[in-house]
């Protein structure tokens, strides 16, 4: 049993001048208590109380090592009341990695109201879709879409976006609309760079189909993989908030309507460190509640 226990024990004990009592405060059993004053007068090597049938007194060797139990204890409830308020205050710094096309058009049109409310809070934006190491780094929180959360990390997920498959008229033309998955086989897809084939999920009703899909254009950018698709440069898997308008205006136009693609998730990646500061869960909290109703293609602060 750690020395703080059984000082805050012998203190509680010596204001009630009762085992029973003070059992009562700490919620736990009286044999508890007795056996933590035994063990803390077996570490002190004198006794500590005087136990009579009506009443404890405590010792002149207690009442001296009284005073600096209450010291040790107060000291010790003092910081940690501090660390905790500290914790919980929404100030300080705060890093955030975000991808670019993500960031910002759902992330920056959200923050004003957040600065607005946290006047102390100093907050570092970095713009990425690479992946960034958050120790080395000194980044609080990543916030990615549809990426896989590595191993040494913990995630939150803060919602998803639907995706769509589309494809530019001219590429229709060029490779002709697919009337079933597999039939992506064989186009030309956009990929994320790192990959040179990728398996794309189409689920409709309880059919699932993955498709090995190949292509010879990558991009780490998910603005660029749109703009190639809107330049006919082949198939793209993209997310809804980012094509819809390019669908709309006929642009884009998306493919295997009856099909769709399992949604993306919207994950904030942490530090492996349980303790989440409060900072970062308020910004992460702020950001859940602003993306509970849907991510429209005009949320952002880029142009269509």
């Amino acid at each position: 049993m750690d020395r703080l226990t059984l000082l805050r024990a012998f203190a509680r004990v010596a204001d009630r001048g009762s085992l029973t009592a003070a059992a009562r405060d700490l919620k736990v059993g009286q044999s508890t208590v007795s056996k933590w004053l035994a063990a803390l007068e077996e570490e002190a090597g004198v006794p500590l109380v005087d136990r009579t049938t009506r009443r404890l007194r405590v010792t002149e060797a207690g009442q001296t090592l009284l005073g600096h139990a209450r010291t040790l204890v107060e000291g010790w409830d003092d910081a940690l009341a501090e660390v905790q308020a500290q914790a919980h205050r929404v100030a300080g710094p705060l890093r955030v990695s975000l991808p670019v096309v993500f960031g910002t058009r759902h992330v920056v049109p959200h923050l004003g109201p957040f600065l607005a409310q946290h006047p102390r809070l100093d907050l570092t934006l970095r713009f990425s879709d690479r992946y960034v190491d958050l120790l080395e780094q000194e980044v609080h929180v990543a916030l990615r879409v549809g990426v896989a959360v590595p191993s040494t990390l913990r995630a939150r997920r803060l919602g998803g976006t639907p995706r769509r498959l589309v494809a530019a008229p001219r590429a229709l033309k060029r490779l002709g609309a697919p009337g079933h998955p597999r039939d992506l086989a064989g186009v030309e897809a956009l990929l994320h760079t790192g990959v040179s084939r990728a398996v794309w999920t189409l689920h409709r009703g309880e059919e699932t189909v993955r498709v090995d899909v190949g292509g010879r254009v990558r991009a780490d950018n998910s603005e660029a993989l749109r703009q190639l698709a809107v330049a006919g440069q082949g198939v793209a898997l993209l997310a809804a908030w980012l094509v819809d308008e390019d669908i709309a205006a006929g642009r884009l136009v998306p493919l295997l309507e009856d099909w769709a693609a399992p949604e993306a998730p919207i994950r904030a990646l942490l530090p492996p460190s349980r303790h989440v500061p409060g900072r970062v869960r308020a910004f992460l909290d702020h950001l859940e509640a602003a993306w509970a109703g849907g991510l429209g293609a005009r949320s952002g602060i880029l142009p269509p």
